[in-house]
């Protein structure tokens, strides 16, 4: 379970989306491409007929986008990786502006596509409203939130169901689970799901009331609520979208990522990312390393790490196998992508004792944003070198 706490330093400020007709509705991040795809309702006659998909780097930067036809509202988004390419999971066959069926259409750079085309539509259930969907990627799930009435989400009644994604993907729907909901009293600004554990999104332009909030899959108990008070202060500030956040696919640590959508007097339309903190590590993790070429004094000491909310833990000592002298910039390891910090860490550890008679035992380390641990060290050591304290902001 995510902890719904202190969130960490933005992941997007300001982002600029390819519509200038209204704010985000949805996100979703695609960790194999590293791509945030945002969607937005734009503002044709029919106002909610036609959704724009922009794809953003992982730093915010427009890549394309893709424009979809005869949708609803866009009030959630799922992003599906196959052997074909990437796929988009949104409304479809829209009533009133919002949908009553699912679209999975494959996402065409600069493309266009149409939501309401029989060859894309998905009908979980028949006879419910306001429909939409996401995806879990950690469990390759569809998540499919469907309303029993017609009326604005603080009113809404009805149910999430999850499903095998592949099976969806071909037209069957049998839930793998269904959990029922009533009236929140709330705005629904998007929802997902991350492993046992399904996470809201709630609140409204310009109020301090925004709130993510944590039920169980299992029992539908309300585990969390928490205030959200991140990107204070901005214009039209308003809460849109929540999605998982893996650094790679399969990350054991994949946390959530939400949107706080802002615009300008003159139109311009931001997008502002931010995500709470991973969950952490215990016991500690081995990292793998060079048996031929390293030996740690004990099995307690074999290079491992462990996580502690957005603080990584390192603990090692290590001696050359051969007994030689550890060389300048030797790298004695690489740590896996959650371990990794955003720049290069200078860490201090210690020497044996007998290497160093007369002279300090101090000895620094490198720690690079691509997870190499180095020694840093002019002395030409030999003996064992290790970091026992030592930890960083991942």
């Amino acid at each position: 379970m995510i902890k719904l706490g202190t969130v960490t330093p933005p992941l997007l400020s300001g982002a600029t989306l390819a519509s200038a007709a209204s704010v985000a509705q949805a996100v979703f991040w695609e960790s194999v491409d590293q791509y945030w795809y945002v969607c937005q309702p734009d503002d044709t006659a029919q106002d909610m007929d036609r959704l724009t998909v922009s794809r953003l780097t992982a730093d915010g930067a427009l890549v394309d986008k893709m424009v979809v036809g005869r949708a609803g509202h866009g009030a959630n988004l799922g992003v599906e990786r196959d052997a074909t390419g990437v796929w988009l999971w949104l409304d479809g066959m829209p009533s009133g502006g919002w949908a009553t069926a699912l679209a999975r259409v494959p996402y065409v750079p600069n493309g266009t596509a149409d939501a309401s085309d029989p060859s894309v539509v998905r009908t979980p259930r028949t006879g419910v409203y306001r429909v939409s969907a996401t995806v879990d990627p950690t469990r390759r799930q569809l998540i499919f939130r469907w309303q029993s009435n017609d009326a604005a989400s603080p009113q809404a009644t009805g149910g999430i169901d999850r499903y095998d994604l592949a099976a969806a993907a071909a037209g069957r729907f049998t839930p793998l689970q269904t959990l029922a909901y009533g009236a929140s009293g709330k705005t629904l600004q998007g929802y997902t799901s991350l492993g046992d554990h399904v996470y809201h999104l709630y609140g409204d332009q310009g109020q301090d009331n925004v709130t993510a909030t944590c039920t169980d899959w299992a029992s539908g108990s309300l585990l969390q609520s928490q205030h959200i008070t991140a990107f204070p202060g901005l214009p039209y500030r308003e809460p849109e979208g929540i999605c998982v956040y893996e650094n790679s696919p399969g990350d054991p640590a994949a946390t959530l990522a939400f949107g706080i959508a802002a615009r300008t007097d003159a139109g311009v339309r931001h997008l502002n990312m931010a995500r709470f903190p991973h969950p952490g590590t215990d016991p500690w993790v081995p990292v793998p390393y060079n048996t031929a070429l390293y030996k740690p004094n004990s099995d307690n000491y074999v290079p491992q790490y462990r996580l502690a909310g957005d603080q990584v833990f390192l603990h090692f000592s290590l001696s050359k196998a051969d007994g030689t002298a550890w060389g300048q910039g030797e790298t004695l390891f690489q740590l896996p992508l959650r371990a990794r910090p955003d720049r290069t860490q200078r860490l201090l550890g210690v020497v044996s004792g007998a290497a160093v008679t007369g002279d300090t035992m101090a000895v620094r380390f490198e720690v690079t944003p691509d997870g190499k641990v180095s020694v840093w060290d002019e002395r030409t050591l030999a003996g064992w070198i290790g970091g026992d304290v030592s930890f960083w902001v991942c």
